[in-house]
């Protein structure tokens, strides 16, 4: 059953993807926070994060021990991201095209899972980054990367 969630303050959202970024939680605690952060998005966030399936789909994604799969849910634009296995196959190389920072940012891991985590983890830290936690400039960029006018 899906409802609205009110956002969290921008502070506390960015601190609490940070703490995902440092692997303190376990793999299925880490997409279901991840999940949850998505859901309690900054309002300026919004239209550019959000959860691609709905959250049933992701909770039985997470209780059948699909990681992989979860955490590919956690791009909203599935075309977005892209996938490849290391050289010497140890790893896993994940790659989320950012149209906000109109560049593609990297995350390594063991497994898919721990790959996208870091890509998405690092692509929205990235995002803080250049647009610092107020977000005001976000609400000026389209979700297509084109500059909106203010008047």
């Amino acid at each position: 059953m899906a409802h609205e969630v009110g956002p969290l303050d921008a502070s506390l959202w960015f601190c609490r993807v940070e703490m995902i970024a440092r692997r303190e939680l376990a793999i299925e605690n880490s997409l279901r926070h991840a999940a949850h952060l998505l859901q309690m998005a900054p309002l300026p966030l919004r239209p550019i994060v959000r959860l691609a399936t709905d959250e049933d789909r992701f909770e039985a994604l997470l209780d059948a021990g699909d990681f992989d799969a979860a955490a590919r849910h956690l791009v909203a634009q599935p075309t977005a991201l892209t996938l490849e296995p290391s050289s010497d196959g140890t790893q896993v190389a994940a790659a989320i095209s950012c149209v906000v920072l109109k560049r593609v940012i990297t995350g390594v891991g063991e497994t898919e899972a721990t790959a996208i985590l870091d890509a998405w983890t690092t692509c929205l830290l990235a995002i803080k980054a250049r647009f610092g936690e107020d977000l005001e400039t976000l609400c000026a960029v389209n979700t297509d990367g084109m500059t909106k006018t203010r008047h």
